[in-house]
């Protein structure tokens, strides 16, 4: 695969094949990942459910994870006429890629979590609501993003408008029929918090992809556990190894891995032993805190 960064600067989103609502087109019009003050978003919460019963869950269906034949005739028509088939396709993967993302921290009232949504609500002692699971969507979504940013220049545009025209529009469906917000005013200043909060996440993930662990580390800490006191350090650095491999691993899939929509996210419990491995720095640094007294009597 040709060597392109993965932090090349996000485009807009807001797409001219799926039309977002009037009252915040204009912000999604200017969405960018330039870099702003890394720190926690206000996160848009709009409140209890007036309808438990739906659940927080994607609606949108999956396609296999199999590159059938009618994929790959697909594929070869699109080298073709590019032009003609290329929004068609995007906005159909994007839509399973986007239905992945928003799986993780998925739920349903009265039901048992799926194992991702129990790492994310139970190990990380999150709330299961609203603003909980489209900042754990978020997170997944950055991490596709930053992935398609590698694509072919020529089709970054689209496919990222689609991907986040998925999100925005799952989010208002569900604010009108979980929550119950029909005035669209309303959801309007919601949605408006959404797209800062989503902006804000970007950008400071990829500064703490560029700068190391610990910063991002330290965006994960403020924007997924809400910047929390007492946050468990061996989880944040459990979520904090999660996505630096899965990141490392997208890059290093073909693109039409990503082009078909066959990908899945594994577990961040599975960093646990990980995590739990001592560091060879930390025997060093205290042989060197240690070598340091001797010194100065010494001399």
């Amino acid at each position: 695969m040709a060597s392109r960064t993965l932090l090349a600067p996000a485009v807009r989103v807001a797409s001219k094949h799926a039309r977002p609502a009037a009252r915040f087109l204009p912000h999604l019009r200017n969405l960018t990942t330039a870099p702003i003050t890394a720190q926690a978003t206000v996160p848009a919460d709009p409140g209890h459910p007036r309808n438990p019963s739906v659940p927080l869950t994607p609606s949108t269906p999956t396609l296999s994870q199999h590159l059938t034949l009618a994929d790959r005739l697909a594929l070869r028509f699109r080298e073709y006429i590019p032009n003609t088939t290329e929004t068609y396709v995007a906005y159909d993967v994007t839509r399973t890629l986007y239905h992945e993302c928003a799986l993780q921290s998925a739920y349903a009232d009265g039901e048992d979590f799926s194992a991702s949504a129990a790492f994310w609500y139970g190990t990380c002692a999150r709330p299961p609501t609203f603003q909980s699971w489209s900042q754990v969507t978020v997170l997944h979504m950055w991490m596709l993003a930053a992935r398609m940013r590698a694509l072919d220049r020529d089709r970054v545009k689209i496919w990222q408008q689609h991907f986040i025209d998925h999100f925005f529009y799952d989010a208002e469906e569900k604010m009108v029929k979980r929550y119950g917000i029909k005035s669209a005013g309303q959801r309007g200043g919601y949605m408006k918090d959404l797209y800062h909060q989503y902006r804000g996440m970007t950008a400071a993930f990829d500064e703490g992809l560029v700068r190391g662990d610990a910063v991002l580390a330290t965006a994960l800490w403020r924007n997924i556990f809400n910047a929390s006191s007492d946050v468990d350090v061996e989880v944040l650095a459990m979520v904090t190894s999660h996505v630096r491999r899965v990141v490392s691993k997208l890059g290093s899939v073909d693109d039409e891995v990503v082009l078909t929509g066959r990908v899945k996210f594994g577990l961040p419990e599975e960093e646990r032993a990980v995590v739990r491995q001592k560091s060879v720095l930390v025997d060093k640094l205290g042989d060197e805190v240690q070598q340091k007294p001797s010194a100065s009597m010494a001399s």
